[in-house]
């Protein structure tokens, strides 16, 4: 009590103006209200608090976290939906929403590992419920690694006209078209799909950004495989076309875009090639980037690796080779069929880590990993590259070193 030594009363006829018992309230309501303070910038981090927005317009949803309380921020969009999938949308595996759950968390897990920085996570669903599913798998991590992220809610939304948009390819795959609308006060964001595993810090990939020139509104990395094939129908970007899994989104210069803005533009895409679009997003991106490619920043393959780029006999990327791989994409259920084993042991192995324990463990134990899938002979076309092990952690152990 301190405090009120400091303190003496006031008095008046003999009598104190300031009783004790009063003193003693107030002590107690200073001390309860600014000591906290620290305290409460972690509480938004479980439950329902950090359910933001709900509205189903474009805009919904706001901070869940005070700018004060944050360090510089990295926002990054996330789209989760389950819906009722269509034959050819890949079946039930394909959008099976345990499965983006899962690999949703190891994405998660590997950002919130290897950030220095706090990561914004901009959730798009398709019901509280399978939002509430995404955060719930963070509630177990060290506090150090959950203040690391925030995540807030936001209903997925289409312009009226635009509903039957929703079931192309995947549910909700073309979703991402309309983020230009529905986050009209941010000014830029990294679209990523769920089936990611970071081998570098997010603030790397963040970084690319500042590489952009004065006319650039978005970039992707190649897709070296599909677009030059006999299966394509569609005008496409370059010599080997975009993979949309990653997708850096400067939103202001996107209100720009020819053709009376980003809405417009895709809309038109959609309009004119409706009949011959496989791919939903992707192929429409394609088509707006071949038209304009002079608006679109070419990422380097290694942030964007996939099974297509080891399993047809070569390394397809060389970036890789010199490099190691900054972020493996599990496209196609590459992390969860079986079918490419290699890349699969990436995926089982950070799923495996616990955060806060050693990363140079989880290196160890991943190229254990790795070299088994070979000894063993387990499934694996990626296999037949000889270096293969080494582009797949070569990144990982610089920051690891």
């Amino acid at each position: 009590m301190a405090f009120i030594s400091y303190i003496r009363p006031i008095r008046g006829r003999g009598r104190p103006l300031i009783p004790l018992a009063l003193v003693l309230c107030i002590y107690t309501f200073v001390k309860f209200n600014f000591s906290r303070v620290d305290n409460g910038r972690l509480a938004n981090f479980s439950g329902e608090d950090r359910i933001s927005g709900s509205g189903a317009s474009p805009g919904a949803g706001q901070n869940a976290e005070p700018q004060a309380a944050r360090k510089e921020e990295l926002v990054f969009f996330l789209i989760l939906c389950e819906g009722k999938p269509k034959a050819d949308q890949g079946g039930k595996k394909a959008s099976d929403i345990s499965r983006q759950i899962r690999q949703s968390a190891v994405m998660l897990k590997s950002a919130a590992a290897l950030t220095s920085t706090f990561l914004r996570f901009l959730v798009i669903a398709d019901s509280k419920s399978l939002y509430q599913q995404l955060v719930d798998t963070t509630s177990n991590w060290p506090r150090e690694y959950q203040q690391r992220l925030s995540f807030e809610y936001h209903d997925v939304w289409y312009p009226p006209s635009r509903e039957k948009m929703r079931n192309m390819f995947r549910v909700c795959a073309t979703e991402r078209l309309f983020l230009p609308d529905m986050f009209p006060d941010l000014d830029a964001a990294i679209y990523i799909d769920t089936d990611l595993v970071f081998l570098r810090p997010p603030e790397d990939l963040w970084a690319e950004f500042r590489e952009f020139n004065d006319r650039q509104v978005a970039a992707m990395a190649p897709c070296l495989y599909h677009y030059g094939s006999n299966r394509n129908k569609i005008p496409f970007y370059g010599s080997s076309g975009l993979n949309a899994g990653i997708m850096h989104m400067n939103l202001t210069r996107m209100k720009s875009f020819p053709g009376g803005g980003w809405t417009p533009a895709v809309m038109k895409v959609f309009d004119d090639f409706r009949q011959k679009i496989k791919l939903a997003d992707q192929d429409m991106l394609n088509i707006l980037f071949h038209k304009h490619p002079e608006k679109l920043y070419e990422l380097g393959c290694e942030w964007n690796y996939r099974m297509w780029q080891c399993s047809q006999g070569t390394n397809m990327c060389p970036q890789a080779a010199t490099k190691g791989v900054s972020i493996l994409h599990g496209n196609a259920l590459a992390f969860v069929s079986g079918a490419e084993r290699k890349l699969q042991a990436v995926f089982d192995a950070w799923e495996r880590h616990h955060l806060g324990d050693s990363l140079h463990d989880l290196l160890t134990s991943l190229q254990k990993d790795l070299s088994e899938v070979s000894e063993k002979r387990l499934q694996s076309r990626c296999a037949k590259i000889s270096n293969i092990d080494a582009i797949l952690t070569m990144e990982f152990e610089k920051h690891v070193k």
